[in-house]
């Protein structure tokens, strides 16, 4: 019977997984303008912070074509920039900047008054730290499911409290992926207040986990969100 040596019996060993924890805030602005039957445009920036609001984490911006192919799905492509900066006690490296193109459809249904949504994400991304010279291409796919509910009216309309949760699952691949196949996962639970037919706002707990890029490091961020929602519809009221 022969024993392996030590220091081969630890190679084969896997690193043991590291938790970092982080308490962060994020201010977000979302607007999904009608303009036609079929088309409108979606912008979007986010001002996230780290330790409650006292450091920056990430500044990201959003843009999109909208197609209405029913009421029910609707169908967006456009841009994403998203400035990343260190945090936490074992920060990611390489991700400080993020250029994306994407692809989203959204599909939603209701089941009395709860409405379920749908969305499903293809993020063509290119990443670069602050050393690299070139930007690393991924691909990543993204799927979440949405519930709200009203909680004063039958449907959301201007003067209604609601509610909602999700969860969303990330998975990347391609070459330049590492060991985080798996990238993350976003559960969400909040309430909405739909002050007039096109503006709201969320108030909302998001606890994130975020794997590293060695597959040794995942981030677990409980997170304060608040958004402002402002969907004007330009349409003429005849063709709404």
């Amino acid at each position: 019977m022969s024993l392996l040596p030590c220091g081969a019996l630890a190679q084969t060993m896997p690193p043991e997984r590291i938790t970092d924890r982080n308490h962060n805030a994020w201010l977000a602005y979302f607007s999904d303008a009608r303009f036609s039957r079929r088309w409108g445009l979606h912008t979007e920036f986010q001002y996230r912070r780290t330790q409650g609001l006292q450091d920056p984490q990430q500044y990201f911006y959003r843009t999109g074509l909208n197609y209405h192919a029913t009421e029910q799905l609707l169908v967006t492509g456009g841009y994403v920039y998203l400035l990343s900066l260190p945090y936490g006690d074992f920060p990611e490296s390489g991700r400080s900047h993020e250029r994306r193109a994407f692809v989203r459809a959204e599909l939603e249904n209701s089941l009395g008054r709860l409405t379920l949504t749908h969305r499903y994400t293809q993020d063509l991304r290119w990443l670069r730290g602050p050393e690299d010279v070139a930007y690393a291409f991924q691909n990543r796919s993204r799927y979440r499911l949405q519930l709200q509910f009203p909680l004063n009216r039958p449907t959301v309309e201007a003067g209604t409290l609601y509610a909602l949760a999700s969860d969303e699952l990330f998975i990347s691949y391609g070459r330049n992926v590492k060991a985080n196949v798996f990238n993350q996962n976003r559960l969400y639970g909040g309430l909405g207040y739909q002050i007039t037919e096109a503006l709201g706002v969320e108030t909302s707990y998001l606890h994130q986990t975020v794997q590293h890029d060695d597959g040794v490091v995942f981030e677990q961020n409980h997170t304060l969100q608040v958004s402002l929602n402002f969907n004007p519809d330009f349409r003429p009221a005849a063709e709404r």
